[in-house]
Protein backbone atom coordinates (compact mmCIF):
# COMPACT_ATOMS: atom_id res chain seq x y z
CA UNK A 1 0.00 0.00 0.00
CA UNK A 2 2.73 1.95 0.45
CA UNK A 3 3.40 3.04 -3.29
CA UNK A 4 -0.33 3.78 -3.68
CA UNK A 5 -0.56 6.16 -0.72
CA UNK A 6 2.62 8.34 -2.21
CA UNK A 7 -0.12 8.70 -5.14
CA UNK A 8 -2.62 9.53 -3.46
CA UNK A 9 -0.98 12.32 -1.75
CA UNK A 10 0.07 13.29 -5.27
CA UNK A 11 -3.04 13.54 -6.76
CA UNK A 12 -4.62 15.57 -3.70
CA UNK A 13 -1.81 18.19 -4.93
CA UNK A 14 -2.79 18.21 -8.08
CA UNK A 15 -6.00 17.66 -9.22
CA UNK A 16 -8.04 20.71 -9.13
CA UNK A 17 -11.31 18.84 -7.50
CA UNK A 18 -9.36 17.92 -4.55
CA UNK A 19 -7.47 20.08 -2.16
CA UNK A 20 -4.45 18.75 -0.14
CA UNK A 21 -6.53 19.38 3.71
CA UNK A 22 -8.75 16.08 2.03
CA UNK A 23 -6.04 13.43 1.87
CA UNK A 24 -6.09 12.39 5.47
CA UNK A 25 -8.38 11.90 8.05
CA UNK A 26 -8.89 14.72 10.16
CA UNK A 27 -11.72 16.35 12.95
CA UNK A 28 -11.73 19.22 10.05
CA UNK A 29 -13.61 17.13 6.99
CA UNK A 30 -17.00 17.54 6.60
CA UNK A 31 -18.04 13.82 4.92
CA UNK A 32 -16.07 10.74 3.86
CA UNK A 33 -16.43 8.46 1.13
CA UNK A 34 -14.35 5.78 0.94
CA UNK A 35 -14.38 1.98 -0.31
CA UNK A 36 -12.54 -0.31 -1.91
CA UNK A 37 -11.84 0.39 -5.09
CA UNK A 38 -14.37 -0.09 -7.92
CA UNK A 39 -16.96 0.68 -5.79
CA UNK A 40 -18.88 3.72 -7.42
CA UNK A 41 -16.26 5.82 -5.14
CA UNK A 42 -15.48 8.23 -7.93
CA UNK A 43 -19.19 8.53 -8.84
CA UNK A 44 -20.25 9.59 -5.52
CA UNK A 45 -17.69 11.90 -4.71
CA UNK A 46 -17.86 13.89 -7.44
CA UNK A 47 -22.28 13.86 -7.53
CA UNK A 48 -22.33 14.30 -4.09
CA UNK A 49 -20.10 17.66 -4.67
CA UNK A 50 -22.34 18.61 -7.31
CA UNK A 51 -25.52 18.55 -4.68
CA UNK A 52 -23.81 21.58 -2.65
CA UNK A 53 -23.71 24.24 -2.67
CA UNK A 54 -20.86 25.73 -0.63
CA UNK A 55 -17.74 23.80 -1.00
CA UNK A 56 -17.37 21.24 1.53
CA UNK A 57 -14.32 19.05 2.62
CA UNK A 58 -14.78 15.39 1.73
CA UNK A 59 -12.07 13.18 2.63
CA UNK A 60 -12.11 10.40 -0.31
CA UNK A 61 -10.14 7.73 -2.10
CA UNK A 62 -8.89 6.73 1.00
CA UNK A 63 -8.93 3.18 -0.03
CA UNK A 64 -7.74 2.42 3.79
CA UNK A 65 -9.56 1.19 6.73
CA UNK A 66 -7.44 2.72 9.01
CA UNK A 67 -8.64 6.41 7.83
CA UNK A 68 -12.04 5.70 7.54
CA UNK A 69 -12.13 4.28 10.98
CA UNK A 70 -9.77 6.90 12.58
CA UNK A 71 -12.64 9.69 10.57
CA UNK A 72 -15.62 8.11 12.10
CA UNK A 73 -13.81 7.67 15.39
CA UNK A 74 -13.36 11.32 15.13
CA UNK A 75 -17.07 12.09 14.40
CA UNK A 76 -17.21 12.80 10.46
CA UNK A 77 -19.91 11.34 9.17
CA UNK A 78 -18.38 8.40 6.92
CA UNK A 79 -20.65 7.12 3.74
CA UNK A 80 -18.88 3.80 2.99
CA UNK A 81 -19.49 2.08 -0.59
CA UNK A 82 -20.19 -1.58 -1.30
CA UNK A 83 -19.98 -3.82 -4.53
CA UNK A 84 -19.82 -7.32 -5.37
CA UNK A 85 -16.48 -8.48 -5.03
CA UNK A 86 -16.44 -10.44 -8.49
CA UNK A 87 -17.72 -6.51 -10.33
CA UNK A 88 -15.27 -4.50 -7.72
CA UNK A 89 -12.06 -6.76 -7.79
CA UNK A 90 -12.11 -6.82 -12.24
CA UNK A 91 -12.67 -2.95 -12.18
CA UNK A 92 -9.46 -2.48 -9.90
CA UNK A 93 -7.66 -4.49 -11.65
CA UNK A 94 -8.85 -3.16 -15.07
CA UNK A 95 -7.39 -0.29 -14.13
CA UNK A 96 -4.46 -1.46 -12.31
CA UNK A 97 -3.24 -4.40 -14.34
CA UNK A 98 0.09 -5.02 -12.13
CA UNK A 99 -2.20 -6.17 -9.16
CA UNK A 100 -3.00 -10.08 -9.49
CA UNK A 101 -6.32 -11.03 -9.08
CA UNK A 102 -6.37 -13.15 -6.36
CA UNK A 103 -4.14 -10.33 -3.86
CA UNK A 104 -7.06 -7.30 -5.05
CA UNK A 105 -9.69 -10.42 -3.77
CA UNK A 106 -7.73 -10.93 -0.82
CA UNK A 107 -7.70 -7.35 -0.34
CA UNK A 108 -11.02 -6.79 -0.76
CA UNK A 109 -11.80 -9.34 2.16
CA UNK A 110 -9.41 -7.57 4.77
CA UNK A 111 -10.67 -4.50 3.84
CA UNK A 112 -14.48 -4.93 4.71
CA UNK A 113 -13.27 -7.55 7.56
CA UNK A 114 -11.49 -4.49 9.36
CA UNK A 115 -14.62 -1.44 8.29
CA UNK A 116 -17.42 -4.57 9.53
CA UNK A 117 -17.13 -3.77 13.53
CA UNK A 118 -17.11 0.02 12.82
CA UNK A 119 -20.23 -0.05 10.33
CA UNK A 120 -22.51 1.68 13.13
CA UNK A 121 -20.57 4.94 12.87
CA UNK A 122 -21.43 4.93 9.32
CA UNK A 123 -23.71 4.70 6.36
CA UNK A 124 -22.81 1.68 4.08
CA UNK A 125 -24.29 2.00 0.18
CA UNK A 126 -24.50 -0.87 -2.31
CA UNK A 127 -23.41 -0.55 -6.16
CA UNK A 128 -26.81 -0.30 -7.35
CA UNK A 129 -28.46 2.16 -4.62
CA UNK A 130 -25.17 4.32 -4.84
CA UNK A 131 -25.16 4.79 -8.92
CA UNK A 132 -29.02 5.19 -8.78
CA UNK A 133 -30.21 6.52 -5.48
CA UNK A 134 -27.54 8.68 -4.19
CA UNK A 135 -29.70 11.93 -3.21
CA UNK A 136 -31.74 9.38 -1.03
CA UNK A 137 -28.73 7.90 0.50
CA UNK A 138 -27.65 11.65 0.96
CA UNK A 139 -31.08 11.96 2.73
CA UNK A 140 -29.99 9.37 5.04
CA UNK A 141 -26.41 10.58 6.18
CA UNK A 142 -28.44 13.85 7.10
CA UNK A 143 -31.00 11.84 9.13
CA UNK A 144 -27.73 9.62 11.07
CA UNK A 145 -25.56 12.54 11.27
CA UNK A 146 -27.75 15.45 11.93
CA UNK A 147 -26.23 17.22 8.67
CA UNK A 148 -27.59 19.15 6.36
CA UNK A 149 -26.74 18.10 3.23
CA UNK A 150 -27.46 18.99 -0.64
CA UNK A 151 -29.81 16.13 -1.94
CA UNK A 152 -31.02 17.92 -5.40
CA UNK A 153 -29.07 16.41 -8.17
CA UNK A 154 -31.21 16.75 -11.68
CA UNK A 155 -30.89 13.22 -13.89
CA UNK A 156 -28.60 15.30 -16.52
CA UNK A 157 -26.46 15.95 -14.03
CA UNK A 158 -26.42 12.89 -12.67
CA UNK A 159 -25.38 11.45 -15.90
CA UNK A 160 -22.20 13.86 -16.07
CA UNK A 161 -20.79 11.49 -13.69
CA UNK A 162 -21.75 8.18 -15.12
CA UNK A 163 -20.00 7.66 -18.20
CA UNK A 164 -21.98 4.35 -18.53
CA UNK A 165 -25.08 6.57 -18.57
CA UNK A 166 -24.01 8.26 -21.39
CA UNK A 167 -22.46 5.50 -23.65
CA UNK A 168 -23.92 4.81 -26.98
CA UNK A 169 -25.44 1.23 -27.92
CA UNK A 170 -22.33 0.14 -29.85
CA UNK A 171 -19.91 1.33 -26.65
CA UNK A 172 -22.40 -0.68 -24.23
CA UNK A 173 -21.95 -3.58 -26.68
CA UNK A 174 -18.37 -3.77 -26.53
CA UNK A 175 -18.17 -2.84 -22.42
CA UNK A 176 -20.17 -6.55 -22.29
CA UNK A 177 -18.22 -8.14 -24.46
CA UNK A 178 -14.75 -6.94 -22.60
CA UNK A 179 -16.70 -7.72 -19.18
CA UNK A 180 -17.17 -11.40 -20.02
CA UNK A 181 -13.51 -11.16 -21.00
CA UNK A 182 -12.56 -9.95 -17.43
CA UNK A 183 -14.96 -12.15 -15.83
CA UNK A 184 -13.27 -15.64 -17.15
CA UNK A 185 -9.56 -13.94 -16.35
CA UNK A 186 -11.38 -13.19 -12.61
CA UNK A 187 -12.57 -17.26 -12.11
CA UNK A 188 -9.73 -18.27 -14.06
CA UNK A 189 -6.91 -16.55 -11.69
CA UNK A 190 -8.34 -16.64 -8.47
CA UNK A 191 -9.43 -19.46 -5.78
CA UNK A 192 -12.83 -20.98 -5.49
CA UNK A 193 -11.49 -20.47 -1.20
CA UNK A 194 -10.67 -16.73 -1.38
CA UNK A 195 -13.82 -16.31 -3.60
CA UNK A 196 -16.13 -17.43 -1.28
CA UNK A 197 -14.33 -15.54 1.63
CA UNK A 198 -15.18 -12.69 -0.10
CA UNK A 199 -18.93 -13.52 -1.34
CA UNK A 200 -19.08 -14.00 2.35
CA UNK A 201 -18.32 -10.82 3.83
CA UNK A 202 -20.24 -9.30 0.62
CA UNK A 203 -23.21 -11.02 1.52
CA UNK A 204 -22.81 -9.91 5.43
CA UNK A 205 -22.48 -6.49 4.88
CA UNK A 206 -24.86 -6.12 2.07
CA UNK A 207 -27.65 -7.55 4.41
CA UNK A 208 -26.73 -4.04 6.87
CA UNK A 209 -26.62 -1.54 3.91
CA UNK A 210 -28.85 1.61 3.32
CA UNK A 211 -32.21 0.67 2.05
CA UNK A 212 -34.61 3.08 -0.41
Amino acid sequence: MIPFTWKRKRRFKVRPESVPEEARASRHLDLVIDGFPGSANSFATRAFRAMQEKKILIGNHYHSPSETIRSAGMGVPVLMTLRRPADSVSSMVRRWPFVPYESALRWYVMFYEAIEPHLNRMILSDFPVTTKNLPEVVDGLNAKFGTSFGTQLSPDRMAEFEPRLQQTPAEREERERQKLKIEESYLRETTARRRGAAEAIYERLASRSFRV
